[in-house]
């Protein structure tokens, strides 16, 4: 049997040792293995649909501006919103117009800013009065009044040239001025004003096709 030299199995010895020491690697607490899943953002909800008002869609966009002015109103909860069932073959672009209180609509033709139009004002010291007094009033005021029967009774409108002027003799009809019409409506408090720079005819004209719109 040969023996090794000292140093030699010395030598083996420790390697011998130090092989058996050395433990196989463990797994990092963070090892991908055992770490837990990164969150992810949720997926966004999706948007709403916006479904727009059948009533409101398939309205004139003069009836939607009215509308939309009038909801926008101090006075709207008594002065309802009127329209006009023709407009007596004027033709013109509907806007907003400013009546501070209450709510208006001017529509405009090439070269004719605010041809025709009406408002509602907003409310005066003395629009509770009953409607007898109101009939009195226009009748002193203006030049010409008439009935409108196809409004809620009673309705009436008292009208001339802007500023409650009559009619010139050389100008009976009004045309190229403003012609005004104050006018009052069954149930409700305000006093509407309706005008035309279209003539005497005209205005006369919207004020039989005034009606009022359905808000619901």
């Amino acid at each position: 049997m040969h023996h090794l030299p000292a140093t030699a199995a010395a030598l083996a010895s420790l390697l011998l040792v130090t092989a058996c020491d050395r433990a196989p690697p463990q797994a990092s607490a963070t090892s991908t293995a055992d770490a837990p899943p990164t969150p992810t953002a949720p997926a966004p909800e999706p948007l709403p649909v916006a479904i727009s008002s059948p009533t409101a869609s398939f309205l004139p966009p003069a009836e939607r501006l009215i509308l939309s002015q009038w909801r926008k109103a101090e006075n709207r909860a008594h002065c309802a919103p009127l329209h006009f069932r023709d407009t007596a073959g004027a033709k013109g672009t509907p806007r907003a117009a400013r009546f501070s209180g209450g709510w208006a609509i001017a529509w405009d033709q090439p070269g004719r800013r605010s041809a025709f139009g009406l408002a509602g004002v907003a409310l005066l010291p003395d629009d509770n009065a009953p409607a007898k007094d109101h009939r009195a009033r226009l009748t002193g005021q203006w030049p010409m009044m008439r009935g409108l029967q196809r409004l809620p009774q009673p309705a009436f409108a008292g009208y001339g040239l802007e500023g409650a002027a009559p009619y010139l003799a050389e100008n009976p009809e009004g045309y190229g001025l403003n012609s005004l019409a104050y006018v009052r409506v069954g149930g409700q408090t305000c006093t509407y004003n309706v005008w035309s720079r279209l003539g005497r005819a005209h205005l006369e004209a919207l004020l039989e096709n005034l009606t009022l719109l359905d808000t619901g």
